[in-house]
């Protein structure tokens, strides 16, 4: 087989488990009752049980908890990474190592690292030269989650 004909078939054999993935994201929705699977583009396809699930997860960690606050109360807002840190309190270092300790929780559960988050690499600060990750959340991510986490506040 040369080259050619093995890199079709691979590309096309991604094409099927990608169409596979968005298949089972929407039976996973239907099954749990949310009916939608919002697409996040990189970060692939989300539901609200899988939002809720990573959330229990990951919810003591205060730089995951202020990524989520500040993303979720700006939906479809570009949110810097600055603004995340002063949310969390943390040191820049620790801030970053939770969203690591996002990414690998995310990764046990899904096999895959994901967030419910878009990220992006934003442009260089003209003062600092240093350029910040930008984040924001899907408006319908932001609504799922806030009921979670009010969910998560009721006394038992």
């Amino acid at each position: 087989m040369d080259l050619a004909t093995l890199r079709a078939a691979v590309v096309s054999a991604l094409a099927d488990l990608e169409s596979l993935n968005t298949k089972l994201n929407g039976l996973l929705a239907e099954i749990d009752g949310t009916d939608t699977a919002v697409d996040l583009g990189r970060q692939g396809l989300w539901t609200k049980a899988q939002v809720e699930l990573l959330w229990r997860k990951a919810n003591h960690l205060p730089g995951v908890r202020a990524l989520f606050e500040v993303t979720a109360e700006r939906p479809d807002e570009k949110v810097a990474f600055t603004e995340v840190l002063q949310r969390s309190g943390l040191p820049e270092r620790q801030q970053s190592n939770e969203h690591a300790a996002l990414s690998r929780i995310s990764a046990q559960l899904f096999k895959e690292k994901r967030w419910p988050i878009e990220n992006t690499q934003g442009g260089s600060d003209a003062t600092t030269g240093k350029a910040e990750m930008l984040y924001w959340m899907d408006s319908r991510v932001a609504a799922w989650w806030r009921e979670v986490s009010r969910e998560e506040a009721r006394p038992a």
